[in-house]
Formats: C-alpha cells, sequence, structure tokens
C-alpha cells in the first residue's frame, strides 16, 4: 500500500497534535478502568487490613490458668496461621492497588511517547527516508499511542463480561465474614472483651476456608483484569504490528 504525500503529511499533523493533546478520550476511558480497579482494590484492602488488625489483636488476648502453676495462656493463636495468609493476600492486593495507580498515571505520557515516535516515522517517509526501520517506528508508536489504551478499554469490556459474577459472589462471601469484625467496632477505645473476641474468631475460624478461597478468587480477578487480560490483547498486537511493518505499509508514493 503506497501512501501519497498529502495523506503523510497529514498523519504527521495528527500525530503532533496527539502528542500534545491531553483530551485524548480513549486514554481518558482506559485510565478510568485502571483507577477503577485501584479504587476496589484499596477497599479490600482496607477491609483486610481490619481482619488482620483483628486477628493480631485476638492473638494476644491472655486467659489466667491454674493446672499445675499460676500462668497465663493465649487460646486464640490458633488463628495465627489465618491472620498470616491475610497480611500476604492483603500485601499482594496492595501490590496490584499501586500496580494499576502506576499505570492510570504513566498511560498518558506513554501514548504521547507513542504518538511522537509516529510523527518522526512520518517525517521520515516524507523525506523519502523509507525502509523497515521506518515501519517500526510507525508502528510501534502507533502501538504505544493507540494500542495499549485500546487494549486496556477492550479489557474492561472483556474482564467484566467474564469475571464480575465471580468477583461479586466471592466478594459478597468476604464481606459477609468480615462483617463483625469492621474495624470501627473492633478498634475502638472501649474494645471487645474476651468473650465478644472469642466469639468473632470463632465465625472467622469456622468459615476459615470460604475466607482464603473468596481472597484468593478476589486476588485473581485483580490479576487477570489489569494483567493477563490486557497482555493477551497486547501480545496479539504486537504480532500483528511485526507483520504490519515487514509488509512496509508506510511507503510513499
Amino acid at each position: 500500500m503506497r501512501l501519497g504525500r498529502g495523506v503523510l503529511l497529514a498523519l504527521l499533523v495528527l500525530a503532533c497534535f496527539l502528542t500534545v493533546y491531553r483530551g485524548n478520550p480513549l486514554n481518558a476511558q482506559a485510565q478510568r478502568y485502571a483507577q477503577s480497579i485501584a479504587t476496589t482494590a484499596a477497599a479490600t484492602y482496607v477491609t483486610l487490613r481490619s481482619l488482620n488488625a483483628f486477628l493480631s489483636t485476638a492473638q494476644e488476648v491472655e486467659v489466667g490458668v491454674a493446672f499445675i502453676a499460676q500462668g497465663t495462656a493465649q487460646p486464640l493463636k490458633v488463628l495465627e496461621p489465618i491472620d498470616d495468609t491475610v497480611e500476604r493476600i492483603a500485601s499482594l492486593i496492595f501490590a496490584v492497588m499501586v500496580a494499576t495507580g502506576v499505570l492510570a498515571v504513566s498511560l498518558g505520557p506513554v501514548s504521547s511517547i507513542g504518538w511522537a515516535l509516529f510523527a518522526v516515522a512520518m517525517a521520515l517517509a516524507l523525506i523519502q527516508r523509507r525502509g523497515t526501520a521506518t515501519n517500526f517506528l510507525a508502528l510501534y508508536g502507533v502501538f504505544f499511542g493507540l494500542g495499549l489504551p485500546f487494549a486496556l478499554v477492550l479489557s474492561s469490556t472483556l474482564s467484566a463480561v467474564l469475571t464480575e459474577a465471580t468477583y461479586q459472589e466471592n466478594l459478597t462471601t468476604l464481606q459477609d465474614i468480615t462483617r463483625a469484625v469492621d474495624g470501627a467496632d473492633v478498634l475502638q477505645e472501649a474494645g471487645p472483651g474476651l468473650a465478644e473476641y472469642r466469639a468473632l474468631a470463632a465465625s472467622v475460624w469456622s468459615r476459615a476456608d470460604e475466607l482464603i478461597s473468596a481472597l484468593i478468587a478476589i486476588l485473581s480477578v485483580y490479576v487477570f483484569r489489569i494483567f493477563v487480560m490486557p497482555l493477551l490483547l497486547v501480545g496479539g498486537l504486537f504480532l500483528l504490528i511485526r507483520r504490519l511493518a515487514l509488509a512496509d505499509p508506510f511507503r510513499s508514493g
């Protein structure tokens, strides 16, 4: 496919405009998708940290014992494996939250760099600097400028269809288990006594399998939405770009 000088010049002007334009609706939609994941991940993280704080505090509750000698015991130490698991998953969700926040912030600059690369390629084509290098420069520019935000926007639709039911089901389970372990209640100044801690701990212990399963499922949904699905789409676009670059689509006529 031969592109005339008029088309190349129009593409150059468009690329220069998109390099500095901050109101790109595709970028804005992709950023909203990343920010929505960061927001929901933050809410889940706070819930898990509240649960983690409760479990850690409950383990320190001591009761007096009088068998052979006077002393104290910490009967709720059995919660430690659950506490450790919750803490590790909370840390992973925090990492996802930070990654999506970085993605939302960096998407605009990365897109601008992509369009700048495309503009350079169009300028080279106009001065008859044609060849595979120019083709790769142009198509990688389109990849960063258009492909990445498009992959995120498409991921938002596909991920909602594929994972929303699983996410809501496991989120409901998590909320049901942690409802009685709300930080505002558990961590207030006049906190619960031993009986209350035992009751809450028994609820968490009896549903430990459900809790861990729900947490793993929620974490998996976050990873799928922000990493797996976009990477699959980006990988497909990357292969398409390599094929197009070798086909020399930006030859001038």
